[in-house]
Formats: structure tokens, sequence, C-alpha cells
């Protein structure tokens, strides 16, 4: 199949072939692909670890998050952790009806999640899974190549929220 040249005169672009895109290219170089590849394999490594304590990375995140920032309205939450907020609303839906987060009514239509005393030990009890992840996955990177890789993803999230400001707020997390 061959594909017309841009029809406003543009050059065409080096990775489209004259019979189509050179799909190995962009894969090759497409950060979407590649950070949604490591984000796969990443959360397989710490899920398989927090299995043991019964949570996944993301709802281990959702606690943390809310313990870090306790009170905070779920607005703000999303914000730390770069989600939006329907995301953030369905993933805390199996944890409050676990009983490990309660949302408190704020000012106005706020609402303020915390943990509730089976949330505040389920994070407690996940915190030694997570640490066993984090260190073997540390132990087999190493600090140099552990803390490049924290530097240039923090160089990509703030490139991204300069890209598009209002698809996640500058709302710093401690390791940013």
């Amino acid at each position: 199949m061959s594909y017309p040249p841009p029809p406003d005169g543009r050059q065409a672009d080096p990775q489209v072939q004259p019979d189509g895109p050179d799909v190995d290219a962009m894969a090759r170089g497409c950060f979407g692909l590649a950070v949604r590849r490591t984000s796969n394999l990443i959360t397989r490594h710490y899920n398989a670890h927090l299995a043991e304590v019964g949570l996944e990375v993301t709802q281990f995140s959702l606690l943390a998050g809310i313990a870090s920032r306790n009170p905070a309205s779920l607005g703000d939450l999303a914000s730390f952790l770069s989600i939006d907020r329907s995301t953030l609303t369905r993933n805390l839906k199996p944890l409050q009806a676990a009983g490990l987060i309660e949302l408190a009514p704020g000012a106005g239509r706020r609402q303020l999640p915390a943990l509730t005393d089976a949330g505040r030990a389920a994070l407690f009890q996940a915190s030694v899974a997570w640490a066993t992840a984090q260190t073997t996955l540390l132990g087999e990177l190493g600090p140099s190549d552990a803390s490049t890789i924290r530097a240039s993803l923090k160089r990509l999230r703030d490139a991204l929220r300069q890209l598009s400001p209002s698809a996640s707020p500058d709302v710093a997390a401690p390791a940013d």
C-alpha cells in the first residue's frame, strides 16, 4: 500500500515509509510503549510480593498516598498520584468496601480520604512486602542506575506536565 505525501506541503515524516509507517522504528522510539512495557513489568514485580498480604501495587500506592497526605481531598490525592479523579474514585471503591479507607465529608463537596485502623494495619503489613520488592529491584539495578532512572523519570514527568499542565497539576511527590 502506498501513502500520498502530506497535502499541506510538509515534509514526510522520516519514520513513514512510502508504503506506510515504519512501525518497528516507531515502536523502538516510542516513549509511551517503553514506559507501558516497563510499567507492566514493574507492576508484576511488586504485585508478586504484595500478593501475600492481599494487595496490588495500585492499592498499596493509594493507601500510602492517603497516609502521606492525610487528610487530602480526592482531587489533591489524584493530582499527587498523577491520575484523573474518576480513576481514583474507581480504584478507591474496593479499598472502601474492604474497610481499609473511609471518605469523610470535607468543606463544601470535598471528600477527605482517610485510612481506617484496618487500613493502617494493611499498609504496615504491606510495607514489609513492598520493602522486599524494592530491595530486590534495587539490588538488580545498583544504586547508580537506580538514581539515574529516578532522575530520568522525574524529568519525563516534568516534561509531560509542561506539555499538558491541565492533565496533571504540578503536585510534587516526596521523591519529586
